[in-house]
């Protein structure tokens, strides 16, 4: 296949090496037309790869093929395909083309390594000192005049400024307090104050939920006795009443002493209309007969013997019985003693139950 289109102008180029490199063609001080002689003997086919090319034979010697896909040139010779390169010397530099434009600004380098420490510079000229003498409120106060030392110098409270007498002059040096610091942290917390003044009543609050029993309280003392009331009418007349059942006391005597029911000169309560009898059977009793009377220990304490409602039986130490009912005009206060010995008995305390008829 004949080339054609864009790539006859690299053909032609490529038959003139050719023509050279294979023929010996003359040299560039022949003329034109020779040259042009010698290329029309060359045949120049275009094939897109080395796969594409034809068998090398007698019908393809000397035939000259272009490789599209980059191989370059391929001659067809005694039989075989041969690479022909047809690269030529480096021409000269061209010249210098304009300058394009500006390209996008780099990534910024990592920072250098920190230099060695510079040289002290020059000692600075020394200054003026001064020395704070006082303070005033305003600087009004100072006056123009002054009889102190130069380099005397007033802080300003009002302005928290320094000024500084120089000699003629009163020279501001500014405000000397620094910026507000950082809030420090919380202090302890101080002791606790005073009570306020108790603040004005509030609004009266909803009533509350009604609270639980409380527990109960102690009882109270007992009141006053109320008046009597009017007497009640008579009641109706109760069944007649018996006698009480006779009560029997045990007498016995123990180193001189009466013994009543085993205790020691009892004392004794009987009541009124009641019989009781005072058994002397035991034998300790025998020489010491059991009498009552109206005053402490009898007829041994000049008292006399008291008989009413009084009787006795058998004899003491045996079968002795000292029965007593009591008479309903009784003495509250009766004794017992012992007729034969002073000293052996003890009290009795005559009560009333109520009306006995």
């Amino acid at each position: 296949m004949k080339s054609t289109g864009k790539n006859a102008l690299a053909i032609l180029l490529a038959l003139l090496m050719t023509a050279s490199a294979l023929a010996g063609c003359t040299g560039a001080d022949d003329p034109p037309e020779e040259e042009s002689d010698e290329l029309e003997d060359w045949n120049v086919f275009l094939v897109q790869s080395l796969s594409d090319l034809p068998a090398c034979d007698s019908s393809t010697d000397g035939r000259l093929y272009y490789v599209a896909s980059g191989s370059g040139f391929r001659a067809c010779s005694g039989g075989s395909w041969t690479a022909i390169d047809l690269t030529g010397p480096a021409g000269a530099d061209g010249a210098q083309g304009p300058q394009g434009p500006q390209g996008p600004a780099g990534e910024e380098g990592v920072a250098g390594k920190e230099g060695p420490p510079g040289a002290d510079g020059a000692d600075g000229a020394d200054g003026t000192s001064f020395t704070v003498v006082g303070t005033v409120e305003e600087p009004s106060e100072l006056g123009e005049i002054y009889s102190g030392n130069v380099g005397d110098a007033f802080m300003v409270n009002s302005t928290v400024h320094i000024l500084v007498w120089s000699g003629s002059e009163w020279i501001d040096l500014g405000n000397i307090s620094g910026p507000e610091g950082p809030v420090g942290p919380q202090g302890p917390a101080g002791p606790a104050g005073a009570d306020g003044s108790p603040g004005p009543a509030g609004q009266l609050g909803a009533p509350g939920a009604d609270g639980a029993d409380g527990a109960d309280g102690a009882d109270g003392a007992d009141g006053a006795d109320g008046a009597d009331g009017a007497d009640g009418a008579d009641g109706a007349d109760g069944a007649d009443g018996t006698l009480p059942t006779v009560m029997e006391m045990s007498i016995t005597v123990t180193s001189m002493k009466f013994y009543v029911d085993s205790i020691q000169q009892a004392d004794v309560t009987l009541y009124r209309g009641f019989t009781y009898t005072f058994d002397q059977s035991a034998s300790s009793n025998s020489p010491h007969p059991l009498r009552l009377s109206t005053t402490s220990d009898g007829t041994h304490g000049s008292g006399s013997q008291y008989s009413d409602g009084v009787s006795y039986t058998g004899t003491p130490g045996s079968d002795g019985l000292l029965t007593f009912t009591v008479p309903l005009d009784a003495p509250d206060t009766l004794y017992y003693y012992c007729q034969n010995h002073a000293n052996m008995g003890g009290e009795i305390t005559i009560a009333s139950l109520g009306s006995v008829s």
